[in-house]
């Protein structure tokens, strides 16, 4: 999770819209913290990922309810992002609501000092934030031990649309793919404390893949199937950036 000091909440009780705080015992709603990472002169991904035993040890220690991944950018145009830092990886965590993801902070907070050196010698945090996310539609296929593939798009809501009508959208418009072969999974990310002014009223749509080859699958469904009808009820609901290509590497995953 993050370093100390620099570690904001993505989405705290008192900050986070009252939507999700009530849902925080739904199990489509959670909560998310990503951090900006710049490596340090000559440290590289494998360096962080190097600590990912030790991180697990001190988790398990404390029955936390947390999992994280590592999105390494692949085809993002910097021009594309909310804000113009400079970094080099996200670190991703997740929570299944407010409560819990506090209390893995708090125990960060209190016993984080046995591995912060280590994470301060490979990689910087350059900064936090906090989202509410929401699963709009699951995928059988679950993330593994490999390496996986996310797409990001930013999204602002046209003239008297509302949030249930994105998520009608994206439903639709995710079965079709599904029906095409594909094993994706759609949520949206709602912007908390952190977030840029950038972000105003907007939101993310966040695709997840369990490998690369999952989301060529993807890929090609989106260009087989007939798509016109879906991606007219996406056009019709709200204006979308281009998507944004990540890999993404497990970290952590809390043992059931």
């Amino acid at each position: 999770m993050k370093i100390k000091r620099t570690l904001l909440i993505l989405m705290s009780v008192v900050l986070v819209s009252p939507a999700i705080a009530e849902q925080a015992d739904d199990p489509n709603t959670f909560q998310v913290e990503t951090i900006s990472m710049k490596f340090k002169p000559g440290k590289n991904l494998e360096d962080v990922l190097s600590l990912r035993e030790k991180f697990a040890d001190f988790a398990n220690a404390g029955d936390i309810q947390f999992g994280s991944r590592i999105l390494v950018p692949w085809a993002v145009s910097k021009a594309a992002l909310p804000d113009d830092q400079d970094w080099d990886a996200l670190w991703i965590g997740f929570s299944p609501n407010t409560g819990e993801y506090s209390k893995a902070l708090g125990y960060y907070l209190d016993n984080g000092d046995s591995f912060n050196a280590d994470f301060d010698a490979v990689r910087t945090n350059v900064g936090t934030t906090l989202m509410g996310g929401e699963a709009v539609f699951r995928s059988e296929a679950r993330s593994g031990d490999g390496v996986g593939a996310t797409l990001f798009r930013t999204c602002k809501l046209k003239s008297k649309q509302t949030m249930n009508n994105a998520k009608k959208a994206m439903v639709a418009m995710s079965e079709k793919l599904k029906a095409g072969g594909s094993k994706g999974a759609t949520f949206f990310w709602n912007p908390g404390p952190g977030s840029p002014p950038s972000m105003e009223d907007s939101f993310l749509i966040t695709r997840w893949f369990p490998s690369v080859e999952a989301w060529g699958e993807s890929a090609m469904a989106y260009q087989n199937c007939d798509m016109t009808k879906v991606e007219a009820g996406v056009n019709r609901v709200m204006d979308c950036s281009a998507f944004r290509l990540y890999l993404n590497y497990p970290f952590y995953m809390r043992d059931r």
